[in-house]
């Protein structure tokens, strides 16, 4: 049963690559990263280019809009400024419409990890809750959550393997490495023997601290740079 497991696994994999593969385009990426940069860090330059006026840019993230003038001194209402926002921001393409389902998709894998961890750490010191199953079922939707958010985090930010902004940088890489851990976790927990649960132990403690940094670099990209105040 358990090779027969593996193997369908395996199958699994492959196929997943594969449709990567042929989905997947260097040329299109989300527009929010065509120059490299996170949204935040974009929009901090227009306004600092004069392409945003610096009063649109209100203190709860944007969301007050007020008048602004175009090229030709043409002064637009509110309303046509968002018009435009919206029409600015419709999909474009299969790929970017992937990418933009990157956020969504990155808070199930979390939490779902997050929880075989704790499950686990109960486990250590309960052996007789019997969590062995649950943790299991936790890890399987984790891992392919994992290596589907990764998946279309790539999507969002383009394929290539370096960035110049060093927080998506780390963010891409981290969030792969997430999802190749997790699948070894998985792994672990479904051996069910002692030296596989020594192995799922440091394994999920890697994953639970590889999610909190990673939490912290999408925070960055999204809110800007030190978000938390902490430097």
């Amino acid at each position: 049963m358990r090779n027969d497991n593996m193997k369908h696994f395996s199958k699994f994999f492959v196929a997943a690559a594969l449709a990567l593969a042929v989905l997947s385009s260097p040329a299109q990426a989300h527009e929010g990263h065509k120059d490299d940069m996170s949204d935040a860090e974009m929009a901090q330059m227009e306004a600092a280019e004069g392409g945003m006026p610096h009063d649109m840019m209100a203190a709860d993230g944007g969301s007050q809009v007020e008048p602004a003038s175009t090229a030709g001194g043409v002064t637009q209402s509110p309303e046509e400024v968002l018009s435009q926002q919206i029409a600015d921001n419709r999909i474009t393409s299969t790929s970017d419409f992937l990418g933009r389902l990157h956020p969504m998709a990155a808070h199930f894998p979390v939490a779902l990890l997050l929880f075989a961890a704790f499950a686990e750490l109960l486990l250590f010191f309960r052996p007789t809750l019997g969590l062995q199953v649950t943790i299991r079922f936790l890890l399987a939707g984790g891992a392919i959550g994992a290596v589907a958010s990764a998946a279309l985090g790539w999507f969002a930010a383009g394929w290539r393997l370096t960035d110049r902004s060093e927080t998506l940088f780390l963010h891409r890489w981290n969030g792969t490495a997430i999802a190749l851990v997790s699948l070894l976790a998985w792994w672990f927990a479904a051996r069910g023997s002692v030296k596989g649960r020594i192995g799922l132990r440091t394994v999920l403690a890697l994953l639970a601290a590889g999610i909190v940094a990673q939490g912290y670099l999408g925070g960055e990209m999204v809110f800007g740079p030190n978000h938390m105040g902490l430097r």
